[in-house]
């Protein structure tokens, strides 16, 4: 424990000085220069044997979190420097996969609500063809049965889309609590000087806890069913054009790349801007943590102006991030809206071309076209979330910078020696103690004294 920690640096002072005066005779007890800098180096060197003994042993284990969500290490991940966002967020996700069992009938839910925009489109085609006909019975007969199938269509898309959306965002919330629940146990084991370090302050931390899980959440419950959904519908909606007209399909195929590009230069517009403008949040967020805990002595000093114009400052710069992001992921958006227009009219053109030649009739092309366009409608729909999904894999390498990190002293953990009985004196003689992240700082300067079970030792 920190106990231990203490005791094992003052032996480690104590055997630098001794060997000081070993080596040299020149070397005195005042010495306290040479002796701090082989203190630093050697404290250097068991901190670097410590991390290297740590992550061996936590590579020959299992890595797992308290709601049994862990995934097994016998192939080592890959360290943070060397994975992609995308890796780390699949990697989460595979990690926290027992607290999606929602997701699996959402799932089911979202394959059937993407395969029913695609149907929809095929009875929607065959109703305008039919109102086209000069048999009036006809016409009434068949508007009657199409009627029909909207209101069927209306039943099983509502109830598709209310599970899908429903039980998705449930395995999202579950999910975050395990995560924010995870985070706040790795916080707790972390050593004292973990929390020095000014990137660690509280509202750095607070604010990490409270949306890189959120944004994550965002990842279960609206990416990934999105994702499906859309998935879904391009398979349904290409059978359907394949099944009437395959030059239609093909066409479709064809324009796919330009589509796919329009969203990726959407996505690598956003996903830098990401990764910058959190850690300015985390910047101010400390900024403001650190003011209002500190409030009474900001008022006293009268300084309230100076805190409010440092807050705005810190501001300015994650504001402007923002309005660049908004303006490239605007112009992304429009992109590929434009694109899906281009497609609908450019199959439009062809289908028309096709009906001239004589390959096809009026009724294989609005099959095949409205398949089509309400294809190109869901790939659009991948435009709305791709913020998203850079905003959750950004988060996704916050998480594990704090869970796969191993704490110097881990005041929680059970494992070790256990002693079977022992008294409560304790002995102190010429105790001399300093931080070793603070070396030329003493805490303790020769303190001698003896603790008595029951009795109370005032410093």
């Amino acid at each position: 424990g920190e106990y231990a920690a203490m005791v094992q640096a003052q032996e480690l002072r104590q055997a630098v000085r001794n060997k000081l005066e070993n080596d040299s005779a020149d070397t005195s007890d005042g010495d306290e220069g040479d002796v701090n800098e082989l203190i630093a180096k050697e404290l250097k060197e068991q901190a670097l044997d410590l991390k290297a003994t740590t992550q061996q042993t936590t590579n020959s284990g299992k890595y797992s979190s308290s709601g049994g969500t862990g995934i097994a290490s016998g192939k080592k991940p890959k360290s943070l420097e060397e994975s992609s966002d995308m890796y780390l967020m699949l990697r989460l996700l595979r990690q926290y996969r027992g607290s999606m069992k929602a997701a699996i009938p959402g799932t089911f839910l979202a394959l059937i609500d993407g395969a029913a925009m695609p149907c929809f489109a095929l009875v929607f085609a065959r109703a305008l063809v039919v109102l086209s006909s000069n048999d009036i019975n006809e016409i009434k007969r068949k508007t009657d049965l199409y009627a029909n199938l909207f209101l069927v269509f209306s039943f099983v898309g509502g109830l598709a889309m209310f599970g899908r959306i429903g039980l998705f965002h449930i395995a999202g919330e579950n999910t975050t609590r395990q995560i924010r629940h995870d985070l706040f146990v790795k916080f707790m084991t972390f050593e004292s000087g973990y929390y020095d370090d000014e990137a660690h302050g509280t509202g750095a931390l607070t604010s990490r806890l409270a949306t890189d899980a959120e944004d994550f959440n965002k990842i279960i419950g609206s990416v990934v069913s999105t994702f499906v959904s859309t998935f879904s519908t391009i398979v349904t909606a290409l059978a359907i054009a394949f099944v009437y007209d395959w030059h239609i399909a093909l066409l479709m195929m064809a324009c796919w790349p330009i589509q796919c590009y329009s969203q990726y230069w959407q996505a690598r517009a956003t996903w830098g801007s990401s990764i910058r403008l959190r850690a300015a949040y985390e910047k101010s967020g400390q900024s403001a943590a650190e003011t209002i805990r500190n409030i009474r002595t900001v008022a006293t000093l009268r300084r309230e102006e100076t805190f409010i114009r440092i807050f705005d400052e810190m501001n300015d710069v994650p504001h402007a991030g923002n309005m660049r992001s908004s303006l490239f992921s605007s112009i992304g958006f429009g992109f590929a809206m434009a694109c899906n227009m281009f497609v609908n009219a450019l199959v439009f053109f062809a289908g028309c071309r096709f009906i001239i030649n004589g390959w096809i009739d009026v009724q294989q092309l609005m099959n095949s076209l409205m398949a089509t366009m309400f294809a190109s409608m869901a790939i659009g729909m991948l435009a709305q979330v791709l913020p998203m999904l850079s905003k959750g894999a950004v988060a996704s390498r916050g998480i594990f910078e704090t869970l796969d990190r191993e704490s110097a002293i881990n005041g929680i953990d059970s494992t070790g020696s256990e002693a079977k009985s022992f008294e409560g004196n304790v002995t102190f003689d010429n105790i001399k103690f300093s931080y070793p992240i603070r070396p030329d700082t003493k805490i303790l300067k020769g303190i001698s004294f003896e603790a008595i079970m029951g009795k109370s030792v005032a410093l």
